[in-house]
């Protein structure tokens, strides 16, 4: 693996994690550290027999314009866990992706280069996803193969798209996988499929109800996910009330939310709501008490509940 920065010098890579990494593991995956004046970063690889995972978590210490290259044919998945960056591949042209968003794409081996800003950190999960794997899934999405077929790259469904609930969900079951050495290469190759069937199912499934929103509604209806997530910590606003401050009918507001982040404001909240509690259950010794309030749970119980109910298990139960 190489990676060049912007003054030219290439990023120099040792094997193994940093002693004082605290971020998610991936079982099984091998390891690679690199640390420079310009960028700290930590890359861990797992290969299975048709795909490979990458999990990169680092943080640039100035804006970077990194380079390096897609070394095999194939589909690529790209998911921004936490902050964003625009990508440039050869064969397929500009992306910007945004934190919670996924840039799925075919393409031969090419050039490529990243635009990271100065962060504390950002967070990514790569999925590369064979022809012989895709081809196991053509029964089901016959459209594949024109796109395996193409002589250029195909950015699916066209743009960067939003993560599903459900493809987030994934994303925490393989960096927290429960399984031991002798069942997990199973376990991996069960999510990678399911993965790669909801981002087909994404970019292939008809949805003739979809609307058309203007551009100011679109801008509007991305305001109100900016304002929701400054309330994670407390009650939040009402759609009435929502609705008001980003000037956009109730129905409109409810209707682009679903159909631009593929789930309803009440869900996409609590979901928000959960996620931040569970790095604070797992990076933090603060009393889950605590934490309820942090999330804006007036009640203990209510909070276990709904906590159960996105991950199937307790706060506690997590903790321990």
């Amino acid at each position: 693996m190489e990676l060049t920065l912007s003054n030219g010098n290439p990023l120099k890579f040792e094997p193994g994690l940093p002693s004082d990494y605290s971020g998610p593991i991936l079982c099984g995956a091998t390891s690679f550290q690199a640390k420079s004046n310009l960028a700290e970063l930590v890359i861990q690889e797992l290969h299975g027999e048709y795909y490979t995972i990458r999990f990169l978590i680092g943080k640039f210490l100035k804006k970077i314009n990194a380079r390096g290259w897609i070394h095999s044919n194939g589909l690529y998945s790209y998911f921004m866990l936490k902050n964003g960056t625009r990508k440039r591949i050869n064969t397929i042209g500009n992306l910007h992706i945004r934190q919670d968003q996924y840039a799925c794409f075919f393409t031969e081996s090419s050039d490529c280069s990243a635009v990271f800003e100065k962060t504390n950190e950002f967070r990514a999960l790569d999925v590369f996803y064979s022809p012989k794997l895709l081809e196991e899934l053509l029964p089901h999405f016959p459209e594949l193969k024109n796109v395996m077929l193409s002589s250029s790259g195909i950015i699916l469904p066209g743009k960067p798209c939003w993560s599903l609930p459900s493809m987030k969900e994934i994303i925490n079951q393989i960096l927290n996988c429960p399984y031991d050495e002798a069942t997990r290469q199973f376990y991996f190759d069960l999510k990678v499929r399911e993965l790669l069937y909801q981002l087909l199912e994404t970019t292939f499934k008809k949805n003739p109800s979809q609307q058309y929103f203007t551009p100011f509604e679109i801008a509007r209806i991305h305001e109100a996910r900016d304002i929701l997530e400054s309330y994670i910590s407390k009650k939040p606003p009402s759609i009435r009330s929502l609705s008001r401050k980003v000037a956009l009918n109730e129905y409109k507001l409810k209707t682009g939310f679903k159909q631009y982040f593929n789930t309803s404001i009440f869900d996409w909240l609590i979901d928000r709501k959960m996620q931040h509690a569970k790095h604070l259950i797992l990076t933090t010794n603060r009393p889950i008490k605590e934490i309820c309030a942090m999330v804006g749970y007036p009640r203990t119980t209510n909070f276990i509940t709904a906590f159960r109910r996105r991950f199937g298990m307790t706060p506690g139960s997590l903790r321990r």
